[in-house]
Order: structure tokens, then C-alpha cells, then sequence
């Protein structure tokens, strides 16, 4: 942990010591060219001696220190040092040149670009004024010569260095653009991911509530019809106590067929664990058959040409009847019911209906009620799927209605 810190202190550390030390290497230079080479006083115009211009540019090199913290500030520092070298030798020595070059990126870089171009317009006309004054006044120089000075300078002093550092901050804007475009996909990814889950997660339930809300309504209804009929009826008790055993088997098997699509290994499976085609309308018939076995009066209606629809449509038929049945079981024990499935050139309309339950005929504990829960949000669900039209509600005269309206379109067309 430390030494991947230290390594990023480090770089930043050199990268903000490292131009002032050029600049004061520079600095050193001229006074050991001042030193060794005692005809340079002779080529420098002015009587300012070499070794105060060197002081000059190593005080320039400590202003650069401060070039993070503020760019404009030491911007005009630097230039203004400058400056003076240049009012001081006639306008012909650049020795501070390499400092106003690293203090026009800085300022390039780390500022915005107003503030930037108006730093660097207001440096290129003081550097054109003084230099080109202290030129044409003291050296007696050509125009053409003084122009094109000024404008070398302004290119190598300003806009040179500002081209640089646009470039390299077009560079960071472009990383952390794609960084940002990442971290977005990742989160849309996770946001998948777990949208996925979430769905798969619903689906089962909703599956699990299908299969073993069914059964085990027919299990406690049966379980209740057998309890009262023990002494009255011991024979028709038995009966229905086999019911419960087959209930309770068929309900055991189906969750295992459903726990078994969780698993990876499906050619390890046996005949028993492997997953049953779908549910569809073509086994109502045999559903209600069970229906009817276990006590409820059930009557069905098929009207209109068969058609045959998708597995959706297919499944969702067959559990709103499943449900439906169950929730009459359920809340409306001993009420008649009534299946119809009307098929149309549009669409197929399946209603389950049930009457107010006796009073006389409703088990003890038997609950009483519209069934709202996870049965009709499944239902709503499974209609929603394959854009069905589900309507619930209660009927005048004290029972129940359940209305699926399913579009015989490309989506639910086998």
C-alpha cells in the first residue's frame, strides 16, 4: 500500500521540481559561461553584468516552484523578470526565455482558456513592446530584424507552449471521458445484471406460487372435507385423504421439475426431475378433472376454433385458470364454478367465475375473501408478458370473476 503511493508522490514531486531545475541549471550556465569566458560582457549589450542576469533567471526558477498553486500569479512573475533582462540588454537577450516558455504551459494547462488567452495576449504584448523598444532604442537594429524577433518570440515564448499544453489537456479530457464511458457501462451492466436477477427471481416465484398455491389449496380443502366427513361418511373420508396423498405427491414432483431448471447438469437428470412440456389450454380439461376430484363444482365451456398460441400464452391461460380454481378453493369453499374459454378472430377470452359460498358448506377456518395477493400479481404479470388484459373483481351477487383477454397476435401465435 505505501509503495503504490509513494510511487504517484514521487512523479508529482519530480514533475514539479524538475522545469525549475532547468531553469536553474540555465542560470548556472551563464555564470560559468561568465566566468570561463570573459568576452561575453563584450556580446551582451547593456552594463548590467551577466552574472545579475543570472540571478535574475534563478529567481525565475524559484517563482516556478509556485506554478501549481497559481498559474497566472507566477505567469506574470516570470514574464515580468523577463522583462527586465530584456529592458537591461537591449533587447537581445533571451536567457529567461526557457522560464516564460514552462510559465506560458502552465498557465495554459491549469487555467481556462479565457483566463489563459488573456494571460498569454497581455505576456506577448509586453514582451513585443519592451523587446521590440529596447531593440530598435539601444541595438539601432533593421525594422525587419525587430519584426521578425517579435514574432519568434511570441511563437516560441507563447503560443508554442499553449498548442502544447491544449494538446495535452484534449488528451486528459479525452481519458476521463472514456473513463467516465466505463464506469457507465459498468454500472449499466450491474444495473442488467441485477434487473436480470431480479426477473429471474419474480418468474420463479411466481412459478412456485403456481404450482404449490394450487395443490395445497386442494390439500386443505380436502384435508377440511375429509376432517368432517369422519364421522358421517368414513369411506368418502378415505377418499378424500387419498386425494390429499395424490395432492401432496404431485405437488413434490412438481417442485422438484421446477428446482431441477436450476441446475446445470440437466443430462444427469432423471425422467422424474425433467421438466414437463408447459401448461396450456389443452390440459384445462384435465385440471378441472382434478378440480372436481377434490369436491369443487366446476363446470366448463369451450367456444370458438381452437387455436393453438405460444408457450407464454399457452402457460398464462393455464395458470389463471390454476389460480383462479384455487383461490374459489380457497376463499369460496362449496361455491359453484364456471370455466369458459371463448376463442375469437382477435383474441381468446378465458373467464372463471365462482358464486358466493354457502354458509352451510364452508369448513371451519375456511378463510373468505378476493384472493388479492401473490396469485393475482402473478396473473398480472404473466398478462403483462404477452400484452393480455387481466380484470378481477367481485360479482353482484357475492363471488368472484377472473377475465383474461388474450390478443391473438404475432407475439402469441405458436
Amino acid at each position: 500500500m505505501s509503495v503504490s503511493r509513494s510511487a504517484p508522490m514521487s512523479a508529482v514531486r519530480f514533475r514539479t521540481v524538475f522545469p525549475p531545475a532547468l531553469v536553474l541549471a540555465a542560470a548556472v550556465g551563464y555564470i560559468g559561461i561568465g566566468f570561463w569566458v570573459e568576452e561575453v560582457s563584450e556580446f551582451v549589450p547593456g552594463a548590467v553584468s551577466p552574472f545579475v542576469h543570472a540571478g535574475l533567471v534563478a529567481l525565475q526558477a524559484l517563482i516556478l516552484l509556485l506554478r501549481r498553486r497559481s498559474p497566472v500569479g507566477v505567469f506574470a512573475g516570470v514574464v515580468l523578470v523577463d522583462l527586465v533582462i530584456l529592458a537591461s540588454a537591449a533587447g537581445e537577450l533571451g536567457v529567461g526565455s526557457l522560464a516564460v516558455m514552462i510559465a506560458s504551459y502552465s498557465v495554459a494547462r491549469h487555467t481556462s482558456r479565457r483566463t489563459a488567452w488573456t494571460a498569454l495576449g497581455a505576456g506577448a504584448v509586453a514582451t513585443t513592446v519592451i523587446g521590440g523598444g529596447a531593440l530598435l532604442l539601444e541595438s539601432g537594429a533593421p525594422l525587419l530584424v525587430i519584426v521578425f524577433t517579435a514574432v519568434a518570440r511570441i511563437a516560441f515564448l507563447y503560443a508554442i507552449p499553449a498548442v502544447v499544453a491544449e494538446y495535452f489537456r484534449g488528451r486528459e479530457r479525452l481519458a476521463a471521458a472514456l473513463k467516465d464511458q466505463a464506469r457507465m457501462a459498468e454500472n449499466e451492466r450491474r444495473d442488467r445484471a441485477e434487473l436480470e436477477v431480479r426477473a429471474e427471481r419474480t418468474a420463479l416465484a411466481r412459478e412456485l406460487h403456481d404450482i404449490a398455491g394450487h395443490h395445497l389449496s386442494g390439500i386443505i380443502v380436502s384435508a377440511q372435507a375429509a376432517a368432517a366427513l369422519t364421522m358421517s361418511d368414513p369411506e368418502r373420508a378415505r377418499t378424500m385423504m387419498q386425494t390429499v396423498q395424490d395432492d401432496a405427491r404431485i405437488t413434490l414432483t412438481d417442485l422438484r421439475r421446477t428446482v431441477g431448471l436450476l441446475r446445470s447438469d440437466d443430462d444427469d437428470r432423471g425422467p422424474a426431475e425433467r421438466p414437463r412440456p408447459v401448461p396450456s389450454i389443452a390440459a384445462l380439461p384435465a385440471l378441472i378433472d382434478a378440480a372436481r376430484d377434490r369436491g369443487q363444482r366446476v363446470s366448463y365451456e369451450l367456444t370458438g376454433e381452437t387455436r393453438g398460441l405460444g408457450p407464454l400464452g399457452e402457460t398464462s391461460a393455464y395458470r389463471m385458470v390454476q389460480e383462479s380454481l384455487a383461490n374459489a378453493a380457497r376463499h369460496a369453499p362449496g361455491a359453484e364454478c364456471h370455466v369458459r374459454v371463448a376463442f375469437g378472430p382477435d383474441a381468446v377470452e378465458l373467464t372463471v367465475s365462482n358464486e358466493a359460498a354457502p354458509l352451510a358448506t364452508r369448513p371451519a377456518g375456511a378463510e373468505v375473501g378476493s384472493g388479492d395477493g401473490y396469485g393475482l400479481a402473478g396473473m398480472t404479470e404473466r398478462a403483462e408478458l404477452i400484452g393480455a388484459q387481466l380484470t378481477t373483481g367481485p360479482t353482484a351477487g357475492g363471488g368472484w370473476t377472473n377475465r383474461l383477454a388474450i390478443p391473438l397476435d404475432e407475439r402469441n401465435i405458436a
